[in-house]
């Protein structure tokens, strides 16, 4: 025989109350580490434009090692302009921030075949962030400091 349902057996779930009283603390936690989340995925996207520099940067380095010939980069719109020499200018296009800003000193930086280039800086900044990429003049190579 079947038994029945009978109202004095213990509950298997959780009551209306229980749910909502999880929901509530749910939102208030996420209400709280949302800012925070907001920081650290822009710190991500900082971070994945100064590596774009840099691979740009090595790209540079190994195309001048590569066709034997010296060239010549500067900052345009916050692109690289290359010169590759007999009135030949290509243009490596960043994907950065609009508000960002990208400055190289000095203005024109020279890569030489012999893996060697013009000591420079390349500088981003983005709001409250900055990041100072050297080029150090003996292997031709970006280093963060």
């Amino acid at each position: 025989m079947k038994k029945r349902f009978e109202g004095n057996t213990i509950s298997a779930g959780f009551s209306l109350f229980e749910l909502l009283t999880v929901l509530v603390m749910l939102g208030i936690l996420a209400g709280i580490s949302a800012p925070s989340v907001g920081k650290f995925l822009a710190g991500l996207d900082f971070r994945k434009e100064v590596g774009d520099i840099m691979a740009n940067i090595r790209a540079i380095r190994l195309q001048a090692i590569v066709s034997g010939q010296q060239i010549k980069i500067s900052i345009q719109d916050n692109n690289l302009l290359l010169d590759l020499g007999k009135e030949e200018q290509e243009v490596k296009e960043l994907d950065l921030d609009p508000e960002s800003e990208l400055t190289l000193k000095p203005a024109v930086v020279i890569f030489t075949p012999q893996s060697t280039v013009t000591p420079a800086t390349i500088s981003l900044s983005t709001g409250s962030r900055s990041r100072t990429i050297s080029l150090d003049p003996l292997s031709a190579l970006p280093v963060i400091r």
